[in-house]
């Protein structure tokens, strides 16, 4: 029987100091089907499917980047709308899963970690995905992370962001998930970024009180 996660740390072994570590562990753990990834849809994020649904894309000559891929399937959406597609995830084990799936895809899945600076992806994609990786990662992160996932937005480009929402405030000892509070839409925006909109879904209730999903533009080059 497992042992019942202590109220003062997170259920998972997680080293607030190394906080990447603990995907490759589940990853390394998983099946090709998503067993045992908790976040796994193993089909396009619904939030994301809703999104398209009323903001269609067209990425015909566009570049776009997938943040924190997991198994894969949201990068290749945006392959299927066009784009030329990037694709990282921290975990190698995410990635092996990716290209064992996917193995007629022309997607550029990479092992690669958000919190190490990628200089040849600044300003780089036309269009940017992140969902739920801001929140599986320790709170006093958040501000790194924002400011790294905004630099690889090129001049007019978009950025989408889906993520869990509560009102309640972060604490390392309250996840993973570390759900976001409503500020991380300004926060973005202070990082360089103008907020088109925002779609605010209802949530399961284990996981926050509500989806935001926020579409983000950044500015021509030399604006501001």
């Amino acid at each position: 029987m497992q042992d019942k996660p202590s109220k003062s740390r997170p259920p998972f072994s997680i080293n607030e100091d190394r906080p990447s570590d603990w995907f490759e562990p589940l990853y390394s753990g998983a099946s090709e089907h998503g067993d045992g990834v908790p976040w796994a849809n193993m089909e396009t994020h619904p939030s994301f499917a809703k999104w398209l649904k009323s903001n269609p894309l067209s990425g015909e000559g566009q570049t776009a980047l997938v943040v924190g891929c997991g198994m894969g399937d949201d990068a290749i959406e945006l392959e299927n709308l066009g784009f030329a597609v990037t694709a990282f995830d921290v975990a190698a084990s995410a990635i092996d899963f990716c290209k064992q799936r996917f193995p007629d895809t022309k997607v550029e899945f990479l092992q690669a970690d958000l919190l190490q600076d990628q200089p040849d992806w600044h300003s780089a994609f036309d269009y940017v995905l992140e969902i739920f990786t801001v929140q599986a990662l320790p709170p006093k992160y958040e501000s790194q992370l924002i400011k790294s996932i905004s630099e690889f937005v090129a001049p007019e480009g978009t950025l989408l962001v889906v993520a869990e929402v509560s009102d309640e405030p972060r604490d390392f000892a309250k996840g993973p998930p570390w759900v976001l509070t409503p500020d991380h839409v300004s926060a973005f925006v202070a990082a360089g970024l103008e907020l088109v909109d925002t779609t605010v879904e209802a949530a399961d209730a284990h996981v926050g009180q509500a989806t935001y999903v926020s579409a983000f533009k950044k500015g021509p080059a030399g604006a501001g």
